[in-house]
């Protein structure tokens, strides 16, 4: 079965190149991204995009840094995700990549790198991505840094910040780790390559506040819920890269980890090196939410 993909209206063969050799996001980096996680149901036997909506709300507000109109509201982008994962087959877990990249100039732009008088592209893909939850993470410190808010708007999903994110992880695997730690520029602890880092001390589950440079992360907001519903206090503060050592629990959530329980930092156990209640709890809850509880429009059956 050939997959399929959306660009600008049109459903395309996802293998074949769309793009020109000049897009603009492809030389300079200016284009955003989302990455949605869609799961089999157990209950109904359906594939269900999950928070599909926030992730676009994201999208959009990303989209406005890096003057990108997208035409698409959330709704009809929510409808795009689901024709595409009826027109490929998914019949299991999955996952959606909404990408929208600066082009070409406009009529009229003179040459150069720029927002205003760029056009733009709109593109979603998917594959099958079996879940990873519960799946423990051993981390380096990278010697890379966060990007700073100050050098690019750190709350939206800018594809050149990642570039950050790569040297890190090319770094850190080579020393072993599965994932790498990123830094603030003042030693502080920002998040992992491509997930947040949570805490948990006693009855307060803390991570890193949103003006240490992070992306408020879609796994990330669900978890802090799920904290406050189990009745933990939940602080959002700048974290010191010692408190890793001596804390209780310590997990990373995202879209592609899910939530992800570290067990080491540097070679260093946590704790004794095996998940804690809280963390056992967040997967037991997510995994609910993702396959059980009705929190997203069903999409297309599944096949038995």
């Amino acid at each position: 079965m050939t997959a399929l993909a959306y660009l600008d209206g049109q459903w395309v063969n996802a293998a074949s190149p769309h793009l020109g050799l000049s897009t603009q996001g492809l030389q300079y980096g200016t284009a955003v991204f989302e990455g949605i996680r869609a799961y089999r149901n157990l209950g109904h036997a359906q594939i269900r995009p999950f928070e599909a909506r926030a992730h676009f709300e994201r999208m959009h507000a990303s989209c406005q840094a890096l003057r990108i109109e997208l035409r698409e509201t959330v709704d009809e982008l929510i409808a795009i995700t689901e024709e595409l994962i009826t027109r490929n087959g998914h019949d299991d877990d999955c996952y959606i990549r909404p990408v929208a990249c600066k082009t070409t100039f406009l009529p009229g732009t003179p040459f150069g790198v720029r927002l205003s008088g760029v056009d733009h592209s709109l593109m979603l893909t998917s594959v099958p991505m079996p879940s990873r939850l519960g799946q423990p993470t051993h981390l380096g410190i990278a010697s890379t840094r966060r990007v700073p808010d100050t050098s690019m708007p750190s709350r939206a999903k800018i594809s050149g910040a990642y570039v950050s994110s790569a040297l890190a992880v090319d770094e850190c695997a080579a020393q072993g780790y599965d994932d790498a730690l990123l830094l603030t520029g003042e030693g502080r602890v920002a998040e992992a390559s491509t997930s947040n880092i949570i805490l948990r001390r006693g009855e307060t589950v803390i991570t890193p506040s949103l003006d240490q440079g992070i992306l408020p992360g879609v796994t990330r907001a669900l978890a802090l819920d799920i904290a406050r519903h189990k009745g933990y206090e939940v602080v959002e503060r700048p974290v010191e890269l010692a408190e890793l050592f001596t804390t209780d629990e310590l997990l990373l959530t995202g879209t592609g980890v899910e939530v992800s329980p570290v067990t080491s930092v540097e070679g260093r156990e946590i704790r004794d090196g095996r998940p804690g209640d809280f963390t056992r709890h967040l997967c037991q809850r997510y995994e609910e939410k993702t396959r059980i509880e009705d929190t997203a429009t069903p999409l297309k059956e599944a096949r038995p």
